[in-house]
């Protein structure tokens, strides 16, 4: 599994090219197909934990929006998408 910095960085590039919130299910299995989590057996439930912890950092760049959806702080008042 990667750094959290890595962690950070992936998930910062796939919300800025998405332009969108992401659930937490979408971002793990992207992360997976990506081979960056290649050997994580459960990479949903490692993004819910490594997202939630990222969201509650006071400067953090991401938001939790709620129902498991993140957005970049700027997209944070957005509501997500079903």
């Amino acid at each position: 599994m990667p750094p959290p910095d890595r962690f950070r960085k992936a998930v910062l590039e796939m919300l800025k090219q998405e332009g969108r919130p992401l659930h937490y299910t979408e971002v793990g299995r992207r992360l997976k197909e990506a081979g960056l989590w290649a050997e994580v057996k459960e990479p949903e439930k490692i993004a819910k934990i490594r997202l939630s912890a990222l969201a509650r950092w006071s400067r953090s760049p991401v938001v939790a929006l709620g129902k498991g959806f993140y957005a970049l702080r700027e997209e944070g008042d957005a509501s997500p998408e079903p």
